[in-house]
């Protein structure tokens, strides 16, 4: 008489949700956002750059302070963004998470 094998259910792979994983996350958990203020703190702190000297090429340095905190904002915003990314582990979508059936953004 044969052995009577008993059949098993296929294994299903769980993605994980990234949705259960940022409820899960604390508040300390996104810390890197906190960076944002450094920015927002020297440029409204205006009676530090009030003036007109040293001027840099001919630009006053009120007009030239401002515009080096603008461009040190975008890369202080690309710091959060590399920090937040490795320390929550989410990352953006990728190709095989998108909808094959999706039309895209309507702008």
């Amino acid at each position: 008489m044969a052995a009577h094998k008993k059949k098993t259910a296929p294994r299903q792979t769980v993605k994980p949700d990234p949705a259960k994983a940022r409820r899960g996350a604390g508040v300390f958990t996104y810390w890197p956002r906190l960076l944002f203020v450094i920015p927002v703190l020297v440029v409204l702190w205006v009676p530090f750059y009030n003036r007109t000297e040293p001027a840099l090429g001919g630009v006053p340095f009120f007009y030239w302070y401002q515009l080096t905190w603008v461009l040190i904002g975008a890369v202080v915003v690309l710091a959060v963004y590399l920090l937040e990314t490795r320390v929550t582990g989410i990352t953006p979508r990728t190709g095989a998470d998108v909808d094959p059936g999706a039309t895209g953004d309507v702008l």
